[in-house]
């Protein structure tokens, strides 16, 4: 089942803030990340636009979009994450839904849309086999859930349960 995420809304961003509250967000939040980024750009050459980012001025820079995958129009924080989204720094610092929430939520929508897909096609299908054909679908291996492996031939028993079985039967007639 593949399915192509729609590509999501553009946010017009400004460079500059951005860029301001991320240092800002490194400094309080992660000072060993901000002081590292700091040598680092401190070591890049003059001609850093073209090496760096493939432009060749500086104000170049400013009209690079993001790509647009889920997720990449989001402001990036430096903030930490939390799992409740009311006391999540990140998203705070984000103004809306941080990157993980917003991860999070497209993964719950995607499993919702597959389970529902697997209902649809077999309203008896156990959740249990959905994500194991999913966990193979995956990682390419042959899948072992109830809805593709072939029906197992029943055990036949031995020689000694046959006969006595007919013997029994025998014994009743």
């Amino acid at each position: 089942m593949t399915s192509t995420l729609p590509k999501p809304p553009t946010r017009r961003v400004d460079p500059d803030l951005a860029a301001a509250n991320l240092w800002q967000g490194l400094k309080r939040y992660q000072p060993a990340i901000a002081g590292a980024l700091a040598i680092h750009l401190r070591a890049l050459a003059d001609d850093w636009p073209m090496r760096e980012l493939g432009v060749g001025r500086e104000a170049a820079v400013y009209t690079i979009p993001p790509p647009l995958r889920p997720g990449d129009n989001l402001l990036p924080e430096a903030a930490p994450h939390s799992a409740d989204v009311e006391e999540c720094q990140a998203c705070a610092e984000a103004g809306l839904v941080c990157r993980w929430h917003d991860g999070q939520a497209a993964a719950h929508e995607w499993w919702n849309r597959h389970a529902r897909a697997a209902l649809a096609a077999d309203p008896n299908v156990r959740l249990e086999d959905v994500l194991l054909h999913q966990e193979a679908e995956a990682a390419g291996t042959p899948c072992f859930c109830r809805m593709c492996k072939p029906p197992t031939a029943p055990a036949r028993r031995s020689w000694w349960r046959r006969a006595l079985h007919s013997l029994t039967h025998l014994l009743e007639d």
